[in-house]
């Protein structure tokens, strides 16, 4: 990955070891100190470097990258996170979690599950310039999906940075088994019930993401063109969740219900 900038950019060592870090504080369950108070001077930029090397390590681990998330879609988490614009992440094969499966929270710190529209890409996909008829154009199919995210930072005390160099906060990801083709779906307006233990804890629709789901997908291509990347076609995007995220604890079953898309859901152990 290239990474290019106007100004003098943070010591690579001082990025490698911030990415050691959070790979030792996933495995480990161990969370951190908010980077952001040990790195003032970290940019944006910078933490999306750390995200790349803690990618890396994973993949040299023999792990695989199998898609991309989209988060901080909803003006709340932006204001939270102190941005003005949606954060990316990258889905690894381990992350993966079979629908119906079981989690067990003692592999996880502080786990929050929230519910998505996935979407599968049939041919690559790459800005600028990407628009919704392109990501549409793009899409073999979309499907049910449960994200669930856990910040390896103490708290949940997290901003832009901690968010972007904890590649999104991406900690396990899964997908229902039915796969739609978009042109049998008005994506604004797909709604869904998230239930938790069998009681409806919230509904949304679609459009909570920017409007429409493919929009978020469509601002990705575009990002990860401005880092000299792209989408590829068999990669999954998770394009940000529909509902507020919801924190879980042992023996919790989480279910999503999508309206024409099939239900996903998980135990936590």
């Amino acid at each position: 990955m290239e990474w290019e900038s106007d100004r003098v950019s943070t010591n690579k060592d001082v990025i490698a070891e911030l990415a050691s870090t959070f790979v030792a504080a996933e495995q480990e369950r161990a969370p951190l100190e908010p980077i952001a108070a040990l790195h003032p001077d970290l940019t944006a930029e910078d933490a999306y470097r750390v995200q790349a090397a803690v990618v890396a390590t994973k993949v040299r681990s023999g792990d695989r990258v199998v898609g991309r998330k989209v988060g901080a879609t909803s003006q709340v988490v932006q204001q939270l996170l102190g941005i003005d614009e949606p954060i990316y992440g990258t889905l690894l094969e381990s992350l993966r979690v079979e629908s119906g499966g079981e989690i067990p929270l003692s592999h996880l710190i502080h786990p929050r599950v929230e519910c998505e529209i996935a979407f599968l890409l049939g041919e690559d996909l790459t800005g600028p310039g990407a628009t919704v008829a392109d990501v549409l154009a793009a899409t073999e199919g979309v499907a049910a999906s449960l994200e669930i995210n856990d910040p390896r930072t103490q708290g949940w005390r997290i901003g832009m940075l901690e968010a972007i160099a904890d590649n999104g906060l991406a900690a396990r990801f899964l997908l229902g088994e039915r796969w739609l083709s978009v042109e049998d779906l008005d994506l604004p307006n797909v709604a869904v019930v998230l239930k938790k233990n069998a009681e409806e804890v919230a509904e949304a629709t679609g459009a909570a993401v920017l409007g429409h789901p493919a929009r978020a997908v469509a601002w990705l291509a575009d990002k990860l063109a401005e880092h000299h990347q792209g989408l590829e076609a068999g990669q999954v995007v998770l394009p940000g969740s529909l509902t507020p995220i919801y924190p879980v604890e042992a023996g919790d079953n989480i279910e999503a219900e999508f309206e024409a898309l099939q239900s996903v859901s998980v135990r936590f152990a």
